[in-house]
């Protein structure tokens, strides 16, 4: 009986293992309103949409737009084919980040939650966006 339990396990751990195809949202259509102290759009700010993946601490993407005379920073989906094996933390689990920058304002980090978004920047010093953790 214990023999049987064993091959079992072994068989069930090599099945996991197995790699599958997967066509993943790399990075979402994505757009950010800037807004300057005021409450009026900001010309020229710097956007940053950075991807992550739990649980790697890889970053894997990071794309910079400027703000538009709406300031409107855009950004386009991307998808991609990935090949995933299905480990004990299962499959990697994307999420976005913006960091928002410009001159005599402090720099913004938050969340992506929406396709379309609102950040109201304050005075302050403007900072350079974190460095990817590689």
């Amino acid at each position: 009986m214990p023999r049987l339990l064993l091959v079992a396990l072994m068989a069930l751990g090599l099945g996991a293992c197995v790699p599958y195809p997967a066509y993943r949202t790399t990075q979402p259509e994505a757009e950010l309103q800037v807004l300057d102290e005021q409450g009026l759009p900001l010309v020229g700010a710097s956007v940053t949409l950075i991807g992550r993946a739990h649980p790697t601490p890889i970053e894997q993407s990071r794309e910079t737009r400027l703000t538009d005379a709406d300031g409107i920073a855009r950004f386009a989906s991307r998808h991609a084919w990935q090949s995933e094996v299905l480990f004990l933390h299962g499959r990697l689990d994307y999420y976005w980040e913006w960091c928002v920058t410009a001159s005599g304002s402090s720099t913004v980090l938050a969340p992506y939650h929406a396709p379309r978004q609102v950040v109201q920047l304050r005075p302050g010093v403007a900072e350079p966006c974190p460095a990817p953790r590689r």
